[in-house]
């Protein structure tokens, strides 16, 4: 078969997949009004969020190196400020639900630090140049062209500040020592290399997303959004493909269009709500009565199709008939409610070549490599075979049977068959 099929779950709808780890971050530092605004402020604001916490660690992991092996006593308070600052980030992120201002607030107090804790010999003077890339990333294009101005207006003030004495100096703030430099610039590094990780990671995960998305809208496409089978627009293009096949290695397919009958009653008596429940049911017994290569569609309404490859015989086709009238037929129970609903059933067969309908159905084989017939099997012919199942499961609707077979003869003619059934539901 050229397609495959799922069991319903019933109740079930299309997923489009669990809770993700951003969505732990968000509820936890992350305003609702950020996560709910728009997909660029909440990615934005996981990302600062991420930044805050690896710039944290960093503080954490590098202070004992500075402060006991340096002997650089000011980096103590310097640190603690920062992990200050850095907490005050969040603060304001959740107060002000701006991320505008969390992320500049961020990045100021870095800018601050280099012009007051020893200009271009001060610790934190070589991480501006982290600026820029986390600026862009948090802030977008515009903000990071602003920061990113900001970063080497900074440099250089603060360079030149620093020649012209402006800033402090002496005792206090030190010369950077050679390790210092060392491991300054080895984190900076590191720092460049987890902020690329992030960004990569979230484009990965954006990636994922769309590509979960997609598939999603791909499925709402061509399934049916109450049952999960698959809708006209599959139904028809299924159809063609099964057509092509039976056209070119044989047996026949069947068409079997389904009605319920009664349905319109569970709607008055218990509501919408217990019809669509009814609805959901019927499509998951009809997925367990049929093959998993069968496929199972919802024309609409109260309508359903089933395209059956490999019909070796009429009785094939009465079997199964009575087969989906029984699943159908049985109790229903919506709540403490049991509801009843009957099937009309109409079946027509393809192709519709001129070939008579005896207790087997035998077709010519067609090369594999043959050149199908142009217009041989189009959206006018599914049309017509849809109009031939209607119009028999109207019949039996009419006659009160459970199914009618069409069958297409040689004269052109439509010959129908049928097979009484020993208590057949009323019509609806």
């Amino acid at each position: 078969m050229g397609w495959t099929t799922s069991k319903l779950q019933e109740g079930s709808g299309l997923s489009s997949g669990g809770d993700s780890a951003d969505d732990r971050w968000g509820a936890l530092l992350v305003p609702r009004e950020l996560v709910e605004e728009h997909p660029r402020s909440r990615d934005r604001a996981f990302l600062l969020v991420r930044y805050t916490v690896i710039a944290a660690l960093f503080t954490v992991c590098f202070s004992p190196y500075f402060f006991l092996y340096l002997k650089l006593p000011y980096t103590l308070l310097f640190n603690i400020l920062y992990l200050v600052s850095l907490g005050a980030t969040l603060l304001i992120l959740r107060q002000t639900r701006s991320l505008r201002i969390a992320a500049s607030s961020a990045f100021a107090v870095l800018l601050f630090q280099s012009c007051v804790l020893g200009g271009v010999s001060a610790l934190a003077y070589p991480w501006l140049a982290c600026l820029p890339v986390a600026a862009m990333l948090l802030r977008g294009v515009r903000g990071g062209a602003v920061w990113t101005f900001a970063s080497v207006a900074g440099v250089v003030g603060v360079g030149v500040a620093d020649g012209m004495g402006l800033l402090p100096a002496g005792p206090m703030v030190p010369r950077m020592a050679g390790g210092a430099t060392t491991v300054t610039v080895a984190s900076i590094a590191v720092a460049l290399g987890a902020l690329a990780w992030l960004a990569e990671s979230r484009a990965e995960e954006l990636l994922s997303d769309l590509q979960r998305q997609k598939q999603v809208f791909q499925e709402r496409a061509v399934r049916d959004w109450l049952t999960g089978l698959a809708n006209r627009a599959l139904l028809t293009e299924c159809l063609i493909q099964s057509w092509e096949r039976s056209r070119r290695h044989g047996p026949r397919g069947a068409l079997f269009f389904i009605d319920l009958n009664d349905f319109k009653l569970v709607n008055d008596e218990h509501g919408h709500s217990a019809g669509d429940q009814v609805l959901r049911k019927v499509a998951l017994r009809l997925q367990d009565t049929v093959r998993s290569s069968d496929l199972v569609g919802r024309i609409g309404g109260d309508e359903f199709a089933l395209i059956i490859e490999g019909v070796e015989s009429r009785n094939d086709v009465s079997v199964l008939a009575d087969k989906i009238a029984e699943a159908i037929e049985r109790p229903i129970w919506i709540g403490e409610a049991e509801v009843h609903v009957g099937a009309s059933i109409g079946v027509a067969f393809f192709p519709d070549r001129d070939c008579h309908f005896d207790d087997r159905i035998t077709l010519p084989s067609i090369p594999a490599n043959a050149a199908p017939a142009r217009g041989e099997v189009d959206q006018e012919s599914v049309r017509r075979l849809l109009e031939k199942a209607d119009a028999a499961m109207y019949t039996a609707k009419r006659k009160a049977l459970r199914y009618w077979i069409h069958e297409h003869v040689a004269d052109e003619t439509l010959r129908s068959t049928t097979r009484l059934v020993s208590e057949p539901p009323p019509a609806a």
